[in-house]
C-alpha cells in the first residue's frame, strides 16, 4: 500500500468487509502488505487492525497486496507488497486457521492465454485442489474469499448477501457450489 492510495474507494470496500465480519470473525490485516508508517492511518480509515501474533479464536485475515494474486504456476516469482501467491493463502489457511481470508486481487495477466474470468477460475481451482473453498467478489474492487471448508464459505456468502451484497457479485464456480 502506498500513501497516495490510502482513502480510495477500495478502502471503503475493505471497511465494509470489516463491518460485515465484525460479529462473527473479526477481520485483521496481514501487516506485511501495509508499511509500518501507514498502519495506524489504515486502521483508522478501514477499522481493520493489524493481525496480532495471537489472534482471537474466531478471526479473518485481509491480504492487501497492491496488485493481487499471482496465477497458479507463477508461485516461483517473489512475493512483495504487490503480489501474493495461492500457496501463501493456502499456508495461511492451514497454519493460522482463520474462518476466512479475503485477498485484494486486481491482477490481470494480459500475456496469459486466459481471460479474466478464466484467471479467477484457475485461482479457485488451485485452492480447491488444496482442499479449500473460495468465491470472488467481482466489481471494480475485486476480492478473493478463501475458506477452510465449504460450510464456512456458505456462512460467509449468507452473511454478505444479508448485508446487502447482491448475490450476482459473489462468483462461486461450480466446483465449490
Amino acid at each position: 500500500m502506498k500513501r497516495a492510495y490510502l482513502g480510495d474507494s477500495y478502502d471503503a470496500v475493505k471497511r465494509l468487509w470489516q463491518q460485515l465480519l465484525a460479529s462473527t470473525a473479526p477481520l485483521f490485516a496481514e501487516p506485511s502488505f501495509i508499511p509500518t508508517e501507514l498502519q495506524s492511518d489504515f486502521t483508522q480509515l478501514t477499522g481493520i487492525r493489524m493481525l496480532p501474533a495471537q489472534p482471537p479464536t474466531a478471526f479473518s485475515i485481509l491480504n492487501d497486496p497492491d496488485t493481487g494474486i499471482r496465477l497458479p504456476g507463477e508461485d516461483n516469482q517473489s512475493e512483495s507488497r504487490t503480489h501474493i501467491s495461492i500457496s501463501t493463502i493456502i499456508e495461511q489457511l492451514r497454519q493460522r486457521q482463520p474462518r476466512c481470508i479475503i485477498t485484494f486481487d486486481q491482477s490481470d495477466y494480459r500475456h496469459s492465454d486466459l481471460g479474466r474470468d478464466e484467471q479467477r477460475l484457475a485461482k479457485i481451482r488451485s485452492l480447491a485442489e488444496a482442499g479449500a473453498s473460495a468465491f470472488y467478489y467481482v466489481s471494480h474492487a475485486p476480492f478473493l474469499f478463501a475458506f477452510p471448508t465449504a460450510d464456512a464459505l456458505q456462512q460467509a456468502h449468507e452473511l454478505l448477501t444479508r448485508g446487502g451484497i447482491p448475490s450476482h457479485r459473489l462468483e462461486i464456480f461450480e466446483r465449490n457450489a
